[in-house]
Order: C-alpha cells, then sequence, then structure tokens
C-alpha cells in the first residue's frame, strides 16, 4: 500500500521559499485526501496560506528555563506528538528542524526523509552545520533535493537514495494575465535582504544603467538584516530618488504584475522560488548563474538571461540590454511562462512526489528496514 499518511515539520508558514513549498505540499496532499500532520516552532502573522484539513501542531515557545531543558522539554514533545501521529513518512524542511527531528524519532521505526532547501555546499554557512547535515543525509531513509546539481554534496554510495523534485508553483501565478511591457522602467527583486541574495550587486548594476536612462526605477521586496546597508549604499551613489524598498507584500502576485522586468542577483540558491514565480506570472528575467538552481530554469536568451555571478558590468550590460529591447523581453517572458507550465505546476510536481516517496519507502520495506504496511 502506498504512504498515507504525510508529517511535514517545519519552523513556520511564512517569510522563505521552503515554507512556501511546505503550504503547498501539505495542503495538495491534504485535498487529495491524504493525512497530513504539520509541525510548527511558531506561528506567526503574514503566513502562507495551508488547508483547514492540514492538522496542524506547535511546538512550546520557551518560557524562561535554561536553554538545555528547554531543548529537552522541546524534544520529549515533538517525539510524543510523532508517537501519537505515527505517520508512514515523516519529512522535515530546514536544518535545525531536519537535525531536531532525527534526533526526536530514533528508533521509532518510521521512515525519515533528509530535505535539502538551498545550495548544500554552503549553507548552513557553519561547517560543523554542514557536516552534521550530511551525517543525517546518510542516516536518513531518503535525501530529497530539489535540483541535479545538488547530488554532488554527497558520496556516490547514498546516490540510490537521493530523488529529486523540484519546487512547485501557485497556478494563481500562472493563470495571471500579465499584460505585455511596450517599455522597460520597473525593475524589481524579490527575497531575503541578506548577503546571500546579493543586492548590492544590483543596486551597483541599477546605478549604472541609472545614469544613461533615469526613467528606470527598482524595487526590492523583502526584509532583513541588511536593509540599513543597502539603504546607505544608494544614498551613497545618489540614486535614493529612484530605488524603493517595499518591505514584505501580502501579495507577491500583485507586485510582480506591476513589474516590468525581474531580476536575481543571488550569491547561491537552491532553487530559487521568487524567479520561478516571475517565471510563471510572464515576467522577463535576469538572474546571476549561481549554483544551484536557476540554470534548471533559464536557457540563456531564450526565456531570459542569464549572466555570472558578482559581476557588476555583466549585470548592468543585461538590465541596459532588456530596457533597449522590450521586443526580446515580451518574447522572453512568455517563454519563461510556458516553461513554468510545462514542468512545475503544482499538479506535476505534487504527483512526482507522491511517486517518489512511495519508491524511496518501498524499497526499504522490501529490505526489511521498516515493519509497516506496505
Amino acid at each position: 500500500m502506498p504512504v498515507k499518511k504525510y508529517l511535514f515539520v517545519t519552523n513556520s508558514l511564512s517569510s522563505g521559499g521552503a515554507e512556501r513549498v511546505v503550504s503547498i505540499l501539505a495542503s495538495l496532499l491534504a485535498e487529495k485526501g491524504y493525512e497530513v500532520h504539520l509541525i510548527l516552532y511558531v506561528r506567526v502573522e503574514n503566513e502562507y496560506p495551508i488547508s483547514d484539513k492540514v492538522k496542524l501542531h506547535l511546538l512550546p515557545k520557551r518560557k524562561g528555563e535554561n536553554k538545555i531543558y528547554y531543548y529537552m522539554r522541546k524534544f520529549s514533545i515533538m517525539r510524543k506528538l510523532v508517537d501519537e501521529i505515527r505517520p508512514d513518512i515523516i519529512i522535515p524542511f530546514l536544518p535545525d528542524q531536519v537535525n531536531h527531528v532525527y534526533i526526536a524519532s530514533r528508533f521509532m521505526n518510521i521512515p525519515f526523509i533528509f530535505t535539502v532547501r538551498n545550495n548544500p555546499f554552503v549553507y548552513p554557512e557553519s561547517n560543523l552545520m554542514r557536516f552534521v547535515g550530511k551525517m543525517v543525509a546518510l542516516l536518513s531513509t531518503g535525501i530529497f533535493l530539489q535540483t541535479e546539481e545538488q547530488a554532488d554534496f554527497f558520496p556516490k554510495f547514498v546516490r540510490k537514495k537521493i530523488f529529486v523534485v523540484p519546487n512547485p508553483v501557485s497556478n494563481a501565478l500562472i493563470e495571471c494575465d500579465y499584460q505585455r511591457r511596450e517599455s522597460i522602467e520597473e525593475i524589481a527583486t524579490f527575497g531575503r535582504l541578506n548577503t546571500q541574495k546579493n543586492h548590492r550587486l544590483l543596486i551597483q548594476a541599477f546605478a549604472k544603467v541609472y545614469q544613461t536612462n533615469q526613467s528606470v526605477r527598482l524595487s526590492l521586496y523583502g526584509a532583513g538584516e541588511e536593509e540599513n546597508i543597502l539603504k546607505e549604499l544608494v544614498n551613497k551613489l545618489g540614486i535614493e530618488n529612484a530605488v524603493s524598498f517595499k518591505g514584505r507584500v501580502a501579495n507577491v502576485a500583485d507586485a510582480l504584475m506591476s513589474t516590468d522586468l525581474f531580476v536575481l542577483s543571488s550569491n547561491y540558491e537552491g532553487m530559487p522560488n521568487a524567479l520561478m514565480e516571475a517565471m510563471a506570472v510572464g515576467l522577463p528575467c535576469i538572474s546571476t548563474d549561481c549554483p544551484t538552481g536557476p540554470k534548471d530554469l533559464i536557457q540563456n536568451m531564450e526565456n531570459g538571461i542569464l549572466i555570472k555571478s558578482n559581476d557588476v558590468d555583466e549585470l548592468a550590460s543585461a538590465i541596459h540590454y532588456c530596457v533597449e529591447n522590450p521586443l526580446f523581453c515580451q518574447e522572453a517572458g512568455r517563454a519563461a511562462k510556458e516553461k513554468v507550465k510545462e514542468e512545475f505546476q503544482v499538479e506535476m510536481v505534487i504527483d512526482k512526489f507522491i511517486r517518489e516517496i512511495n519508491q524511496i519507502v518501498k524499497k526499504n520495506v522490501s529490505k526489511g528496514v521498516f515493519n509497516v504496511n506496505y
């Protein structure tokens, strides 16, 4: 019999691409009739939508006790939850949650999936955390990746338990009726304002373009620890009248629909949801060819533009080319939308996800690793 009861674990349902993927996968599985549970560390405002058929469980907050006691209490409650739910599969998202749930669920005879939601070669930033993560991955039932490129992080002897399922894109974005632009004026990026996203590169490249074309504007959607640093850079470059910091937005579709050109300037990615969503709407897109993800989405000069990472002049040239060639942008946007429709629609991704999960669990059951009813 196939897997019928899923348990996902993540920190929250806000702010990041991993959380967004959890909300989509959990919701659609529940709507398809599977029993789906989701353990959250915290509830926050402006959460991603989640089906009311998903059974939510919230871990306790720290109540002044010392850190060691708090973690012991949290692991104990997490283990009790897992024991009560008795899922057919456990799928935690994000490094801390993966490690915590692995510890809490030991010796419970439940298949455990290690997930990768970013470039595993550089994330987490701590060498120790990456090493611990790799050890947990080696001991897991399966390793769930976003791209084939991520598999190179792991030893060849574990490749047989690796499976790749790309991120899904909401049908609401694919169904957006994006109006093609006769000119490119509003340039935007979406994502956390941190070092990984390298907004400094985008701001510096935009400043070069602005010198020769002062009709263009740059909007940065998102929040993060580098916001003040980026604002100082904008002021230093004298482009404060042309750059807007929009913060987080509740309705990403509306923000994308108001944009003429999307730019991703990241140093590294997992599989960039922001880029996928911009392509789904039909926006012309420029992205750094960073590991991992963008090269799986963009065919250079066909459905977008790929540039070298951390190259200000090349990014400025790419933006300038798009501003000067709106017809190219129209065609690239159409091709980008078709790419997402053909490969990353929710139904396609969820069907592949279900097949891969069933296959990896069945393979382990046939070896006698788990005593479950398959």
